[in-house]
């Protein structure tokens, strides 16, 4: 009933679906024609279903009936059989006696062929003793007489084997002792073909380089007979311990008197002492170089592809010899790794290691047809990562020891300055950069040669970290020495100048060098890690440029120190008595000797582009000197002279256009002196349209300072300059010099 009412329930939710609205019953019709074919095809389906399930269930019934009467013959038959043999045991007359004597009989045979084979035996085995030390005279082969030897001391085997087994039934003590030193010899024989086999197998690849393949094929084809022997043994066994009852009635159902020899496991123990015994020779050779150790372990691949080639053709297929090949040299190669690893390798041998791990698994899938997740256990147990970190550890270690002592030297000597800096040609250099830039080069060649783009990057960016460092040395050092220097210059050795030349110019040798490595390892790269690097590269450039930047401005900053005496003399007393323009020209005069003399070119030029700069900013800085004072009209002369001196010289090393422009802005400077005091305002607006960021209070510190204006008139002219000022808003234009103004 409740799956009644489920039927109905979900018919009632399938109309409900297809007919939500009233105008849907226009499409009854059609639905009930849909819905008849929906449901002939689900009839035609179950009905195949059904019939199918049915054919097979029959079939089945089918095949228990039939195994049922087989059972029931077999059954019949075996009683008729037990009936018979009864039957015929009470038919004939004495039967226990006929069968005791025909005991008798049957043992008395054995007996005498038992002692006749012992006989023969030491015969053969004399025979088989012979042939076997002339085939051990030469071990790789031919071994001609394996198979021969085999089979004369197999039938031995059988015999003796049956011998004691019923020699041990027997209970006679002194019967097995006796029959033991018979079989003493043969023993003795053939634990000696045994291990003459083994000797073979563990030289199974010798005898393929040897041209004796044939008696691998003979090596097979012995542990092939010794492997059906020993099946058949254990078959019998088996079938004594399943069927016991039959065991007790038929005395032919015994225990099988052979020894299992298990020789297919033994060849394949013998084959892995051979193997380990090959990687033992090869691994105590080369120990000690664990670099020419993994060049030289690519024998691998050849002996592997020897074995699918020589050998592995004449093995059965269940032998899968190929894979006992490759599991066990693979085993053995990740012996060797881990022992390397375990020897804490170097740098170089760690990168060695990472490159020949990919090269082998590329290898073995390419030549030998083997992927790398059949090879177990992973070589390093997969721990790479770990493994490239501790590389990448040590590489930081070395060049962080071997720049810890470069650096140590360098600013030694660059505090110190006991000596000049060294020199090629007319420029100043320090030694750092070729040093720093040899061991940055050989850590990323030997990265390199590992043939994988991460390793390369981050080696790349350990090196590039270190540099960064080296930098922010230097910038510390320059602003330490640079305040000795204007502090105590008296205290400080000399040659300071100089040594700041040598730095700017190994900054932007260092520079150079370090585009030379972005360019060298561009063609070597994937895309993705050629862009990590040239990222690390250009931050590492810019770093090098931003402190022979610094070192160009502590050139500055010490040329403009020295001038602080005579631009403060501009606009006071002595400025009027003196010529201090004078001293300042011929000081930068001085300096810029050695600047263009010693200075590399792209600085030179930079040098004298922010000298001037720096003249300007000092220049108009001095207008509002402590006791400065424009007395008109001998100050406009004596401005004007200052301006033609200084001209005179910048002309020399600036550019026509960029020195015109900076004397512009002195020249609009002036005006607000010289000018009569209805004009200034016009001139402070010419000023201000060119020179956006022009502070007020520059305005008003040179008004103040004009002997020509009392108090009220620069009150009146600054309260129209700054309603000016308020009306055109704040500068939102690019910085001017005067932007660099205190």
């Amino acid at each position: 009933m409740e799956s009644s009412s489920d039927a109905v329930d979900a018919a009632i939710a399938r109309v409900a679906e297809l007919l939500r609205s009233p105008d849907d019953l226009v499409k009854t019709s059609l639905l009930r024609k849909r819905l008849a074919i929906e449901k002939a095809t689900i009839d035609a389906q179950l009905k195949t279903g059904v019939k199918a399930q049915l054919d097979t269930t029959q079939e089945g019934i089918d095949i228990l009936t039939s195994s049922k009467k087989q059972m029931a013959t077999i059954k019949d038959n075996m009683q008729t059989i037990d009936r018979l043999c009864s039957e015929a045991q009470n038919m004939i007359q004495h039967f226990p006696r006929i069968n005791k004597i025909s005991q008798i009989h049957r043992n008395f045979v054995a007996t005498r062929d038992t002692v006749q084979r012992l006989q023969e035996m030491y015969l053969t085995v004399d025979q088989i003793q012979n042939m076997l030390e002339n085939e051990k005279q030469n071990i790789l082969g031919p071994a001609e007489n394996l198979l021969f030897i085999h089979y004369q001391l197999f039938r031995l085997q059988e015999f003796r084997d049956i011998t004691m087994y019923q020699a041990n039934i027997s209970s006679q003590d002194d019967l097995v002792i006796t029959l033991k030193q018979y079989f003493k010899r043969l023993d003795e024989v053939s634990e000696d073909f045994e291990n003459y086999l083994w000797v073979l197998s563990k030289n199974i690849m010798n005898l393929v380089r040897n041209g004796q393949g044939s008696v691998i094929v003979r090596i097979v084809k012995v542990i092939e007979a010794e492997e059906r022997a020993d099946e058949r043994a254990t078959t019998a066994e088996h079938a004594r311990h399943s069927h016991q009852n039959l065991a007790t009635k038929f005395k032919s159902v015994q225990t099988s008197p052979r020894v299992i020899r298990s020789f297919r496991s033994q060849f394949q123990d013998k084959l892995h002492d051979s193997i380990s015994e090959l990687f033992e020779e090869f691994y105590d050779k080369y120990k000690d170089t664990p670099v020419e150790l993994l060049g030289q372990l690519d024998f691998i691949f050849d002996d592997l592809a020897l074995v699918f080639q020589e050998i592995v053709p004449r093995f059965p297929k269940k032998f899968n010899i190929f894979s006992v090949f490759v599991l066990a040299y693979h085993r053995h190669v990740y012996n060797i790794l881990n022992r390397i690893v375990k020897n804490d390798p170097d740098a170089g041998t760690i990168l060695r290691l990472i490159r020949w791990i990919r090269s082998y698994y590329k290898r073995m899938n390419k030549e030998i047809r083997i992927s790398e997740d059949i090879l177990e256990p992973p070589l390093l147990d997969g721990r790479e990562q770990d493994l490239i970190n501790d590389y990448l550890k040590l590489v930081r270690e070395l060049v962080d020891k071997w720049m810890m002592n470069l650096m140590n030297g360098e600013t030694k000597d660059f505090t110190e300055r006991s000596k000049a800096p060294e020199e090629a040609g007319d420029l100043y250099y320090l030694s750092g950069s070729v040093y720093m830039f040899k061991i940055v080069n050989q850590q990323i060649d030997v990265a390199a040669e590992s043939g994988q783009g991460k390793i390369l990057a981050d080696v790349v960016k350990e090196c590039c970290e270190v540099m960064l460092e080296t930098q922010q040395t230097w910038m510390n050092l320059l602003k330490s020495e640079l305040k000795r220097q204007i502090e105590k210059p008296d205290e400080v050795p000399p040659g300071f100048v100089d040594y700041v030349i040598a730095l700017a110019n190994d900054q932007i040798r260092c520079a150079d060098f370090t585009d030379e490595v972005s360019n060298r390892l561009a063609p070597l790269l994937s895309e993705k890690y050629r862009n990590q690097i040239n990222n690390d590269l250009e931050e590492t450039m810019k770093g090098f440029l931003s402190v022979a930047r610094a070192a160009k401005d502590t050139l500055l900053d010490i040329v403009f120190n020295d001038l602080k005496k005579p631009f403060g003399q501009f606009y006071t007393l002595d400025w009027y008595q003196e010529n201090p323009m004078l001293l300042i020209i011929e000081t930068i005069k001085d300096y810029t000797f050695d600047f263009c003399t010693h200075l590399n070119e792209y600085l030179r030029d930079k040098i004298m582009t922010n000298t001037l700069e720096r003249f300007i900013i000092a220049y108009i800085e001095a207008m509002r000197n402590k006791g400065a004072k424009f007395k008109k009209p001998e100050c406009i002369t004596r401005m004007a002279k200052d301006k033609g001196t200084a001209y005179a010289f910048f002309q020399q090393h600036i550019p026509s256009k960029e020195l015109n422009n900076s004397f512009d802005l002195l020249a609009r400077i002036h005006t607000l002196v010289e000018s009569p005091r209805k004009s200034i305002f016009l001139d402070y607006y010419n000023l201000k349209k060119a020179y956006g960021d022009v502070q007020i209070g520059l305005i008003e510190d040179i008004l103040s300072r004009r002997d020509d204006l009392d108090r009220s008139q620069i009150k009146e002219i600054m309260e129209n300059i700054k309603a000016k000022a308020k009306d055109t808003g704040e500068y939102t234009g690019a910085p001017t010099i005067l932007s660099k103004l205190n």
